[in-house]
């Protein structure tokens, strides 16, 4: 007899089911508009996250979505990471003063990890202000599995 499906497979199976690809891009948004789907997805990811994690992390704009999900379904608190625009174009990440303490385990909760180099530009702001860092955990994978491996990354799909 099988056991019960946990969220995770659940989540897996409705996001290989229900995503939807406009031309050669994955249309993320349509996950937040399934209520199936968004009711799942912070227990889901939360089956993936290290029990020694202290804190999660999340980018602008997915991450401050799904970040709170895992965070709260944990009873962890949630870092969010900024993304300001600067006069040059160029986007520089940033968290504010004294969220992080030095040497809390901090895991990076994303919804698409393309080719790793947000999630690697965060690993090293949150380094930088003292974390440790656990890794990334996501909806979905892109990057090759080197990149993966380097992030510690840990994905649904």
């Amino acid at each position: 007899m099988r056991l019960p499906v946990t969220a995770a497979e659940r989540a897996r199976a409705l996001l290989r089911e229900r995503t939807v690809h406009a031309g050669d891009r994955i249309a993320t948004l349509h996950w937040w508009r399934d209520p199936e789907l968004l009711a799942l997805l912070g227990p889901a990811l939360a089956e993936l996250v290290p029990a020694d994690t202290d804190a999660i992390a999340g980018a602008q704009s997915s991450g401050y979505l799904l970040g709170p999900l895992v965070a709260t379904h944990l009873g962890l608190g949630f870092i969010g990471v900024q993304k300001r625009p600067e006069a040059d174009g160029t986007i520089t990440l940033a968290v504010a003063e004294g969220m992080i303490r030095p040497g809390e385990r901090v895991l990076l909760v994303d919804d698409l990890v393309d080719t790793g180099a947000q999630a690697a530009a965060v690993r090293g702001l949150l380094i930088h202000h003292g974390a440790t860092w656990l890794g990334v955990v996501a909806l979905l994978a892109l990057c090759p599995p080197d990149v993966a491996e380097d992030l510690g990354l840990v994905a649904l799909t």
